[in-house]
């Protein structure tokens, strides 16, 4: 069995070389590896990667694994809530060596036909199987899963904080209920595979009231090359 202190990871955006936020990716990596008690070795970044660059740290041996862009991006997306995978509160919110759960959330995502997971613990949507979901109120505030739940940091949040800040959002932390979700204007899900998605349907429920002003803040934010 592996552990979840066995290795440490992140997952970058590629196009002709050019990896995208790489300082912001190396930078949680680091963060991350010493949560987890990691040495990160000097990393070599190979030329001429091509999309979903997976950057691993495994007993400070450096791997770097490339796949197609397994799902390029969406404009709207559908999803279905999942158990969240739970850990210790220590490692929980790292992307730490024992992803095997995330992998399989994934995978029955896919097979029932959804474009994503979105994770539940104690009754809130903590994070995604490979996205930050962002719920917009009716009062203009954006919500974000409190990091205490467990959820991953995500570097396109990181991206696209700013963005959102000055086009008028105020942004706030806290429990993404039942109640927040079915009730929210837009749900935006942020990911390095995804981008800026916007969630329209949530078990087999419509979600949001149609609008996007918060997924083309994003959209922006994240820029033409990213697309």
């Amino acid at each position: 069995m592996v552990g979840p202190k066995s290795a440490v990871f992140t997952t970058v955006r590629a196009r002709k070389g050019d990896l995208f936020h790489l300082d912001l990716h190396l930078e949680r990596l680091q963060k991350h590896a010493a949560i987890l008690g990691i040495k990160i070795p000097q990393l070599v970044i190979p030329d001429g990667l091509e999309g979903l660059v997976r950057i691993e740290v495994n007993s400070d041996k450096v791997s770097f694994g490339v796949k197609p862009f397994y799902q390029e991006i969406h404009m709207e997306a559908e999803g279905i809530t999942i158990p969240a995978p739970r850990w210790t509160r220590k490692v929980t919110g790292t992307k730490h060596g024992d992803w095997e759960p995330y992998r399989k959330i994934t995978e029955e995502v896919f097979s029932k036909g959804a474009d994503v997971g979105l994770l539940v613990h104690d009754y809130c949507i903590i994070d995604g199987d490979r996205v930050m979901p962002l719920v917009l109120d009716e009062d203009g505030v954006v919500w974000i899963s409190d990091s205490k739940l467990g959820g991953v940091s995500s570097v396109t949040y990181d991206v696209c904080k700013q963005a959102i800040k000055d086009a008028g959002f105020v942004i706030s932390s806290g429990r993404l209920n039942e109640r927040l979700v079915a009730r929210a204007k837009e749900i935006v899900l942020l990911g390095t595979g995804m981008g800026a998605a916007r969630l329209t349907v949530l078990d087999d429920v419509d979600i949001g009231d149609g609008s996007d002003n918060l997924q083309q803040v994003c959209i922006s934010a994240l820029g033409k090359n990213w697309y």
